[in-house]
């Protein structure tokens, strides 16, 4: 009797949570099918007429005209963000294999410092990085913005794979040093392969955090064709507050290439934390 009550509670605590989650994750994901409902329906008196919350008659021209209007800014966006992760990568894994291999003096410090970086608001930097970029003749192209969004993503990426790496014994570089690997190759043979999942959790944040700027963005490349889609599409909604078929088209595709970056390294980031999980 007392093992049927236990299962009992045990299948309405599960049932519950479920439900809970269903309808949690249902709310957060109600805004972009509302997007979507909207932007597949012509509809010119938004305010007048509710859109119809499930859609019949699709409408295609939304798509059309947002490209049109916003494709060569996602396209700038990519551009911008992909370089980020580059140079995030190239300067990131050999700093945090440094500070996990050597004794670096106030190791601890320079992580500390990386991780307060992450706290000065863009607004902050965005006013130096203009004087600064005037005098370096950066403003309104894809240099400055790129050197920008990589200051905020540079240190995370090197807080992240750092706190990987250290769960890695030091007797597997000391190995591969008897072995004969130099500090480059057992950078690249051993702690790359080993530090994929890391890298790919690093690399999506760096991705996400430069997709979506919009300080850097509105500051650095005011009135220049070179813009994000941030910023493409802030100035989309202020100069076509009515159309709000074609500003939803727009969100549904300024949202596609952040989704498959984040479906794509989803698998990667679940190998890290259950690696972590294992090693911890």
């Amino acid at each position: 009797m007392a093992k049927r009550s236990r299962m009992r509670r045990r299948v309405v605590r599960e049932v519950g949570l479920n439900v809970s989650g269903a309808v949690i994750v249902g709310l957060l994901i109600f805004p972009v099918y509302w997007a979507l409902c909207v932007a597949l329906q012509n509809n010119p008196n938004f305010f007048i007429q509710t859109p119809d919350l499930f859609p019949i008659h699709l409408i295609w021209g939304n798509f059309r005209s947002a490209l049109q209007n916003e494709g060569g800014d996602i396209v700038t966006s990519l551009i911008i963000a992909l370089s980020v992760v580059v140079i995030g990568l190239v300067v990131a894994v050999p700093t945090a294999y440094g500070l996990k291999r050597f004794r670096v003096r106030y190791a601890s410090t320079v992580v500390v410092a990386m991780l307060i970086s992450q706290m000065v608001p863009a607004i902050s930097l965005s006013i130096s990085f203009y004087s600064l970029f005037r005098r370096l003749d950066l403003l309104n192209g894809y240099v400055g913005l790129i050197l920008a969004d990589s200051t905020y993503a540079v240190p995370l990426m090197v807080v992240l794979i750092r706190a990987y790496l250290v769960a890695i014994p030091i007797e597997l570089f000391d190995s591969a040093r008897v072995d004969g690997c130099g500090e480059l190759r057992c950078l690249w043979s051993v702690v790359v392969p080993m530090a994929v999942p890391a890298i790919v959790t690093a690399s999506l944040f760096g991705f996400l955090g430069a997709w979506g700027d919009f300080v850097f963005g509105l500051t650095l490349n005011s009135g220049s064709s070179v813009q994000p889609v941030t910023l493409g599409l802030y100035k989309y909604v202020g100069t076509y507050s009515t159309a709000w078929g074609p500003i939803m088209a727009t969100v549904i595709l300024a949202a596609i290439p952040a989704g498959i970056v984040i479906s794509v390294a989803q698998k990667w980031v679940r190998g890290g934390l259950r690696a972590g999980a294992l090693q911890g």
